[in-house]
């Protein structure tokens, strides 16, 4: 519990980093459509073949904030799951940009936010709401296609540990990576 309570507190911090530097910057305002392919960690005990979560397609969007070096975001994912009833996210993202080239940056972030999913084991009634808080992070690449749009490619990790129990089985919810690319809108704030 000490190990988690840290990890938040650590995310925590980081998120608030930016919102202090951009108090006094100039900024511009972000609203991101994202697709991508995701794959989880998922034990289960006792073992079952019901469950299959070798990967699956996700999409999501994104509201934020960038400034010279720092980037902020909102998001909301959902994703395409068929073992789980339902499977969605909600979080907020902080990345640091390494602008190495006019039409291109490079970022690294952190991430923190809820996971929610649904999984009804065959046989089992009632299904189990399962509701989990996560941290991790996340790095890509960020291109300037037009001064208003911009194209992502990132990859980001979820750290969950957390184990619930439906009837007979326990389910292990380790970590969820995903690949993905969006398309950035952005535009200045008068």
């Amino acid at each position: 519990m000490k190990k988690r309570l840290t990890k938040i507190v650590l995310a925590a911090s980081l998120l608030s980093m930016p919102a202090l530097s951009m108090a006094d910057d100039e900024y511009t305002s972000l609203f991101g459509i994202e697709g991508g392919y995701s794959a989880i960690d998922l034990d289960v005990n006792p073992s079952t073949d019901d469950i299959q979560t070798d990967g699956f397609g996700n999409v999501g969007l994104k509201i934020g904030a960038e400034s010279e070096e720092y980037r902020v975001f909102l998001s909301a994912r959902y994703y395409d799951a068929e073992d789980f009833t339902k499977f969605y996210t909600i979080g907020a993202e902080v990345q640091y940009k390494f602008n190495f080239a006019k039409k291109a940056n490079f970022f690294i972030g952190a991430n923190i936010g809820k996971a929610f999913a649904e999984i009804a084991q065959k046989g089992a009634t009632p299904s189990a709401d399962i509701s989990s808080g996560y941290v991790g992070g996340d790095a890509g690449f960020n291109f300037h296609v037009t001064p208003m749009i911009d194209f992502e490619i990132g990859a980001r990790y979820m750290y969950f540990n957390e184990d619930f129990t439906q009837g007979t089985y326990t389910y292990e919810f380790n970590s969820l990576s995903t690949g993905y690319a969006s398309i950035i809108i952005r535009w200045k704030e008068d």
